[in-house]
């Protein structure tokens, strides 16, 4: 039988544990009932948004999705970058036929490979450097595990989890996230992780990495995307990981309930009052 065939091809079809080599696709492949940051960010709208997107087509990459996977590949598997990105040539006028045929051979010569523009292929590499440089940051990227898939029962729901390490470091007790953002001060990535609920992302991780026993501190590791290209490393203090567990277990249980059930409900059935926006009053 092919090998590729013979790999489980959803989450659920592999036991609780700790995995190196899971491919992205399998990973990302949603699952009802199968609880992810994505699926949590989902139920805080509602569950009838999270219905929609389990049952919805992935969506197409966006450029910014596209940088964010190439970082990461660079920073955290650079033999897998080397041989899954390339620098896209300037083929020139692709209007003109002698252009497009430049275009087409490089393309035949380089099947499968994910092209970045010169731009951008500087500016992952200034990151990358920036990191490495770093006297905290660089010594986390260097040694441990990059890339692993942790699966696990939680125990509290019952509910089966997933969660996508970036890096993994057990022999200093931490694991962590890389993180590309305009603004790496204490004060911007603070706003960035309200806006984007990494809260709850290092409430879900450390949930997982309590179960497996990878590690009980989870960092961030926060690069800008333009000059100087500056590096944070931050943790969450109590009161903030707090809050992320809080919201963690509500849309835990929302899920558990939905299930049970089968119902997947939007905004309120009632009339509902609203009061404008404190903004909204000032002249």
């Amino acid at each position: 039988m092919n090998a590729a065939l013979q790999q489980p091809q959803r989450i659920s079809d592999y036991a609780p544990g700790i995995y190196p080599d899971i491919p992205a696709e399998v990973y990302h492949r949603k699952e009802l009932g199968v609880v992810n940051k994505g699926a949590l960010d989902r139920l805080a709208l509602t569950p009838a948004h999270y219905k929609a997107w389990t049952d919805g087509a992935d969506q197409p990459e966006t450029p910014a999705l596209v940088f964010g996977s190439a970082l990461h590949a660079l920073v955290l598997e650079p033999g897998l970058f080397a041989k899954e990105w390339a620098l896209r040539p300037d083929f020139g006028d692709l209007r003109t036929k002698k252009a497009r045929e430049a275009r087409d051979v490089w393309t035949s010569e380089h099947p499968g490979v994910r092209t970045i523009a010169a731009e951008d292929w500087t500016k992952l590499h200034a990151m990358r450097d920036a990191v490495m440089r770093h006297p905290v940051a660089g010594k986390f990227m260097e040694g441990g595990q990059s890339e692993q898939t942790l699966i696990w029962t939680d125990p509290r729901t019952g509910l089966l989890c997933k969660a996508r390490v970036d890096k993994s470091r057990p022999d200093l007790g931490i694991f962590g996230d890389l993180k590309s953002t305009d603004d790496a001060s204490p004060q911007g990535f603070s706003r960035s992780i309200a806006r984007y609920r990494y809260h709850v992302q290092d409430a879900h991780y450390t949930a997982g990495g309590d179960v497996l026993g990878i590690g009980d501190r989870f960092v961030f590791v926060a690069v800008e995307k333009a000059e100087p290209y500056c590096v944070g490393v931050y943790m969450l203090d109590n009161e903030s990981a707090l809050r992320g567990d809080e919201l963690r277990a509500r849309e835990m249980d929302t899920l558990n309930d939905c299930l049970r059930t089968d119902t997947w409900p939007g905004y309120a059935d009632e009339v509902t009052t609203l009061a404008l926006p404190n903004w909204a009053f000032s002249d």
